[in-house]
């Protein structure tokens, strides 16, 4: 058994952190473990999802999360739009 094959990669998280860390990884062909505590994605951002933050949607998104969602026909937000969490987390 080869350890650096036969293991997945393990992703703590299923934020926007974990995510993009997996979308990376989806990136280079490796098939992430996600692990999550809450009860969906983005559990923690649904506990403020009334809050709108303080960065635009532009920064709120990581690149190779960016590119996997457009290739599934994903409509994006407008870039310099001021998410709330809930927002983050449905959009």
């Amino acid at each position: 058994m080869d350890m650096m094959t036969d293991l997945p990669v393990a992703v703590i998280g299923a934020g926007p952190v974990g995510l993009a860390a997996a979308a990376h990884l989806v990136e280079r062909g490796i098939c992430p473990l996600i692990l999550e505590r809450g009860e969906s994605v983005g559990a923690a951002l649904l506990e403020w999802g009334h809050v709108r933050v303080f960065s635009p949607w532009e920064y709120n998104i990581d690149a190779a999360a960016r590119a996997l969602l457009d290739r599934s026909g994903w409509t994006a937000p407008d870039s310099q739009g001021l998410p709330t969490g809930g927002e983050i987390v449905r959009d």
